[in-house]
């Protein structure tokens, strides 16, 4: 028994020596070492009763007294060791594998990755434009650009006849970024032209009553039952005057705030300009009028 004792001293002894030895940083394979223990029948009688063993995850007996030591390495992610039909196991960032018995080691690896597909995102066309998602500017085309000239023409800033258009969209020119810049004089913003998210909340929820009208934005002209209003009327007035077609000064209609009112008189003073500059008799002051006034009153 001292023999016996003093042998599975040695093992141990020997396979804790093999543990400190340097090895390669996978451990790719695993060592099989057979200690000189010499011909003691007990120590054969022993490992009988010590086989299949696991001596601290470093040696193991097996049947026949021959030690096998247990392949194992170090990973900064998790380890799993263990024992017990003729194996041990590690998990870092691949799965390893190894296994031994009947007096051979073997050890394999298999790797597992992941793949991962990544579409780039579609670019947007002009179409896929909503207003508001982005800033608006000289140069740009695309259907917010088509909605914020809507409501620059419903707020009377710019008139309809002025758009132009790209691919089928309305083009963000010179005349709009000069409408725009309209529009922030009166709304008390920055005039910058350019129609940032401030500009066109603005916008939308703006009265037509605080316009300054630009002559010829619009076609004035009388009726009983609606009446153009404006600073554009104002400006007409100014422009039959100096052609010397004045409207009658009494008969001029200023509302509270400071707005002329396109009255029957005006029409009538509009149709005798128009009488004596061989344009069509109507009583409107459109585009074809207004140019004509604006180089009489030069």
């Amino acid at each position: 028994m001292k023999n016996s004792a003093k042998n599975k001293i040695k093992a141990l002894l020997l396979s804790a020596a093999a543990a400190l030895l340097p090895t390669h940083a996978q451990a790719e394979e695993t060592a099989t070492f057979m200690p000189d223990l010499g011909n003691n029948d007990d120590f054969f009688g022993e490992t009988k009763r010590s086989w299949g063993k696991v001596f601290k995850n470093i040696a193991k007996l097996d049947k026949n007294g021959e030690v096998k030591y247990i392949a194992s390495h170090r990973s900064h992610m998790s380890h799993r060791s263990g024992g017990g039909g003729g194996g041990s196991g590690h998990r870092s960032h691949y799965s390893h594998y190894s296994s031994y018995g009947g007096g051979s080691s073997h050890y394999s690896s298999s790797s597992r990755s992941s793949s991962y597909s990544y579409s780039k995102p579609k670019p947007k066309t002009a179409g896929d434009y909503s207003i508001g998602d982005r800033t608006l500017k000289t140069g740009i085309h695309g259907s917010d650009v088509t909605s914020l000239t809507g409501y620059l023409a419903t707020a009377l800033y710019i008139n309809r006849s002025w758009i132009k258009e790209k691919e089928g969209y309305c083009l963000y020119d010179a005349t709009i970024a000069s409408a725009v810049k309209h529009f922030q004089k009166d709304a008390g913003l920055p005039q910058t032209g350019i129609a940032d998210q401030t500009t066109i909340n603005k916008l939308k929820s703006w009265n037509n009553s605080k316009t300054t009208v630009i002559l010829g934005t619009r076609e004035l002209s009388y009726s009983e039952s609606s009446t153009d209003k404006g600073t554009d009327v104002t400006e007409l007035v100014n422009l039959l005057t100096k052609a010397g077609f004045a409207p009658d000064p009494k008969k001029i209609v200023m509302t509270n705030d400071g707005r002329t009112e396109f009255t029957k008189d005006i029409a009538t003073a509009v149709r005798f300009f128009q009488a004596y500059n061989n344009l069509s008799v109507t009583g409107r002051a459109n585009g074809a009028t207004i140019k004509a006034l604006k180089t009489k009153a030069q």
